[in-house]
């Protein structure tokens, strides 16, 4: 059963406390509400803090959010979907189109094996079904930085479907406690990306720059099994680092690899499902996180104030921390889909149904592929644990952290102090420093070997433990 959340809501000139029921399902222990605690960048997203919310008291509204995903993820690829055309971030201005990308007469698409090959991969590592046989569609849609006037995709048949990804949160006061969610998947789907609009409001002017146009994406897309923004952001983190894990993405929010469109709506228990709107293109997992939650928040105060929702698209302006309308929300109909006559069916194989006499450079095989699948974030962390004897909780901050893990190891290498000893020094010490000073763990001033001397003259009892912490805060001001 959903726990309540405790939220401040505007309403008219007045504010005012609501109680909102999460909706997302879970393995084990209590669902809780958030409270924001965000770090810096990408980092620290899965221990984030959910409390425990008191019962509500009589007579107060109970609500119950529903958020669903759908993340667009940049594949790693050379060249791009359905071209040749070489896929590079920053290049001039449509250096990068061939004739296919600008829809030139008489062109046709050829599909990238690499692109197939790391759909399925991250279909094997979502635990989804990988679909034999899929099909490209066309989805029209009528937008200045789309030539052909329609988008190839995935609608009907996509390449693999009903998957899940779990993650962990913590829970209480003290973070003392971890239970794992699971959300769904309901498919993954190849397609093609657009153009780039840039828009030049002193010129009253728009240019197109389709160097974008034509690079392979994979959509996953999520049941609307979240319940606030902290849990979407907590679940596209782990997403995340999993197509690292892989090399199917970068999945660099900065640069677009990696986008997200929240589908949030808001109901009151046992009744059916509110109205959705959808906050488009969120490329950072802070804005995720308060898109989906203003969202909740501004559908609540308009229905207590007798408004009605709208199914609408919006966006969500970061300097104002608000939603903001867009336009109606598109339907099935509007982007009137139909099969791409360009291109058959996409057929795969698997250790029983490879033909004899197959050339394995024309076939994907799905069963080599998923030998191919290396250790992924969850078995990482096991791993860590076991080895070292630290905290699950600890296993979580080393993956969540750019380049902590890493950072850890290499003390570990260099260093006769106990793994737990490291563990605290690089937690406690080193990264509580890096945030204090908003930096990255490559922009730290001290480096592991600088750690892991100090660690030894530590173990060794050279030093003790405060003339240590002398020695750290001395090292810090040399440095800065």
């Amino acid at each position: 059963m959903a726990a309540s959340m405790l939220r401040l809501v505007r309403s008219g000139r007045r504010w005012a406390l609501a109680w909102i029921d999460g909706g997302s399902r879970e393995r084990s222990g209590t669902q809780t509400g958030p409270t924001s605690n965000w770090a810096r960048g990408q980092s620290s997203v899965a221990q984030l803090s959910l409390h425990t919310a008191q019962k509500p008291r009589k007579g107060e509204h109970k609500w119950a959010a529903v958020v669903g995903l759908e993340i667009h993820v940049q594949i790693s690829s050379n060249s791009k979907l359905f071209s040749g055309a070489q896929v590079c971030f920053a290049a001039p201005p449509n250096s990068l189109v061939s004739f296919f990308d600008a829809s030139l007469p008489g062109t046709l698409p050829v599909l990238n094996r690499r692109c197939v090959e790391a759909a399925v991969m991250t279909g094997l590592a979502l635990n989804c079904h990988i679909n034999k046989k899929s099909l490209f569609d066309r989805k029209h849609y009528f937008y200045s930085d789309l030539p052909a006037g329609y988008q190839i995709t995935q609608q009907r048949l996509p390449i693999a479907a009903n998957g899940h990804l779990t993650y962990s949160v913590y829970m209480g006061k003290k973070r003392s406690q971890m239970t794992t969610k699971t959300v769904r998947i309901k498919q993954i789907q190849l397609e093609q990306d657009s153009g780039k609009s840039l828009h030049d409001d002193l010129r009253s002017q728009t240019l197109i720059d389709l160097n974008r146009a034509g690079v392979g994406l994979l959509e996953v897309v999520l049941e609307p099994d979240l319940c606030c923004g902290e849990e979407a952001a907590i679940a596209v983190r782990e997403l995340q680092m999993i197509l690292q894990a892989l090399g199917t993405s970068q999945a660099n929010m900065a640069e677009g690899q990696l986008r997200v469109d929240a589908n949030v709506s808001v109901h009151h228990p046992g009744e059916p499902l509110g109205v959705r709107t959808e906050v488009k293109n969120l490329n950072s997992l802070r804005f995720l996180a308060k898109a989906i939650d203003y969202e909740i928040q501004r559908q609540i105060t308009e229905l207590e104030n007798g408004g009605e929702i709208l199914n609408e698209t919006r966006s969500f302006d970061y300097k104002l921390g608000c939603t903001v309308s867009m336009r109606d929300k598109e339907g099935k109909q509007d982007y009137r889909f139909m099969p791409e006559p360009n291109l058959p069916p996409l057929v795969l194989y698997d250790a029983t149904s490879l033909p004899a006499d197959a050339d394995s450079q024309q076939v994907v095989n799905i069963d080599q592929l998923r030998d191919m699948l290396p250790e992924l974030p969850s078995a990482t962390r096991e791993r860590l644990v076991q080895q070292y004897g630290i905290l699950p909780e600890h296993s979580f901050t080393l993956l969540n952290e750019v380049g902590l893990l890493e950072f850890f190891q290499s003390v570990i290498k260099e260093t006769r102090a106990e793994p737990k000893r490291v563990i605290n020094w690089v937690l406690n010490t080193l990264l509580y420093y890096l945030k204090q000073q908003n930096l990255a763990v490559s922009e730290s001033p001290v480096t592991p070997a600088a750690l892991a001397e100090l660690l030894d003259l530590l173990d060794s009892k050279a030093i003790s433990s405060s003339a240590a912490k002398q020695v750290w805060r001395y090292r810090k001001k040399s440095i800065v």
